[in-house]
């Protein structure tokens, strides 16, 4: 009889752990969120990443029906907002928003980074998406790619480029690089502050993304020669791709992208990325986005994660061939 009542007790322990261990992460998913969301934006207010951050939290404050809030955090090229999430509690209440290039591009150019942002961070959602576009003085005598290379290499070290990020000098370097050209980088603050001196003539030419561009564009004050898209861009269809017109296979583009702590469950990755897509998704949504100069992307996380690896991997190569470092 006692043996019967202990293996009746043993039996009974182990169904009443199962009805309170499963149930709880189930739970926790199907609550999920019952307070506010915070997205860390490691960039300072104004800024592009931080327009589109809010767009979609006001947008996925709607679907969650919870408040979706932005949280700045600038300083050291978006290294300590970063690491602030890396090292946030994985419970999908915090989350990163932020460009590819923080992720594919810092960890190999900024000495003692504190987090490997493709291990310590983790996708949840790939936002957007621009090219980059080559912008020239308008008293240049180019009018394509292809001429403005040849005039390039006519003028070996005589021409200036105004670089305004770590993306930005990059894509200098690759375009140096794969066409042959010798010209020196300056540095900026910003966008704006690249593309007025180029207005100015105290640099012959400039990348930015075609967002930051587009003003300049339409108001003629400086002129596209080339986007960094692998071929035409849905929202600069007059733009040709510098791939097409001067350097076949060149392609970078600008990504935002959503990311939680890297041991986030994947039922709360799950939901966020199902909220956040549908943000996305909403006319509303995508024309605001569209009159930034970025197309709404919808992709699977896995696709995004593989993108993210090429996209590292060919930024590495070119830093250590280059030699590249920067200072934070």
């Amino acid at each position: 009889m006692n043996r019967f009542l202990s293996k009746w007790t043993s039996v009974c322990a182990l169904v009443l752990l199962g009805l309170v261990a499963q149930p709880r992460g189930v739970a926790s998913a199907d609550v999920f969120p019952d307070h506010n969301v915070r997205i860390v934006v490691p960039a300072a207010a104004g800024g592009a990443l931080d327009l589109i951050s809010r767009i979609l939290a006001q947008k996925a404050s709607e679907i969650l029906k919870q408040q979706v809030f932005v949280d700045n955090r600038p300083g050291a090229n978006w290294i300590i907002g970063m690491d602030m999430v890396a090292r946030s509690a994985p419970d999908g209440y915090t989350l990163l928003f932020v460009a590819s290039s923080g992720i594919t591009i810092n960890p190999y150019v900024f000495a003692n980074m504190p987090l490997d942002p493709l291990h310590d961070l983790r996708p949840v959602v790939a936002a957007t998406n621009t090219p980059y576009v080559l912008l020239a003085n308008t008293s240049l005598p180019v009018r394509s790619v292809g001429e403005f290379i040849a005039y390039a290499r006519d003028h070996a070290g005589k021409m200036n480029h105004a670089s305004n990020s770590s993306s930005t000098m990059l894509v200098s370097e690759l375009f140096k690089t794969r066409a042959n050209l010798s010209y020196t980088d300056i540095n900026y603050k910003g966008a704006s502050q690249a593309m007025n001196d180029t207005m100015a003539g105290a640099t012959q030419f400039c990348f930015v993304d075609l967002g930051s561009g587009s003003t300049a564009i339409q108001g003629g004050l400086l002129k596209p020669l080339g986007l960094t898209s692998a071929s035409a861009y849905q929202l600069a269809p007059n733009i040709p791709s510098i791939a097409e017109t001067g350097l076949p296979g060149f392609a970078v583009e600008s990504r935002t992208l959503l990311f939680a702590p890297a041991k986030t469950p994947d039922d709360i990755v799950g939901k966020l990325n199902q909220a956040f897509q549908a943000a996305l998704d909403s006319p509303d949504v995508r024309d605001r986005l569209r009159s930034m100069g970025q197309v709404a992307l919808a992709e699977p996380r896995d696709a995004t994660m593989a993108a993210l690896e090429a996209e590292a991997a060919q930024w590495k190569r070119l830093i250590r061939e280059r030699d590249i470092h920067f200072d934070q």
